[in-house]
């Protein structure tokens, strides 16, 4: 969290809150992104006055699967939607995009799952909803982090 301290207090709190439960994936790429959210497309959910909010930097690359990052809104700010990186090499987004955390289980078994998902171009919309059910987190000590992100 030092690092985007914003983004992340913003998708913990809404995390912590179950605020995500009942959102969509409402966008599947497949072996590119999963993109979900609160507010789904519009997004115009978040934890600030005006729910949305300039990201704090650019700073983490996109190197890994599994990258949770912010989807930008108009004028490139960010609320309450976000997208996991599939690929291993996901250096498009470098720049574009705010990365700020990484998915540590549930990668094999659930978000390549969503990825196979059949979808409805142009959108890449799933056919068949994509719920979240439930949301929280689980805060690893930074000790015990597997990364310096």
């Amino acid at each position: 969290g030092t690092v985007v301290p914003k983004i992340t207090k913003n998708f913990l709190t809404l995390c912590n809150n179950n605020d995500y439960a009942g959102s969509k994936f409402y966008r599947v790429i497949s072996n590119t992104t999963i993109q979900g959210g609160s507010g789904d497309e519009a997004g115009k959910v978040g934890i600030f006055p005006d729910k949305t909010f300039e990201p704090d930097n650019y700073s983490i690359r996109h190197s890994r699967a599994g990258l949770l990052s912010m989807v930008r809104g108009t004028g490139g700010t960010v609320d309450s939607r976000f997208f996991i990186t599939i690929a291993e090499d996901s250096g498009w987004a470098d720049d574009r995009y705010a990365a700020f955390g990484v998915i540590l289980e549930g990668f094999e078994d659930v978000v390549r799952k969503i990825d196979k998902v059949k979808v409805q171009p142009p959108q890449n919309k799933p056919k068949v909803p994509v719920k979240i059910v439930k949301s929280g987190a689980i805060i690893i000590p930074a000790s015990s982090s597997t990364t310096n992100e």
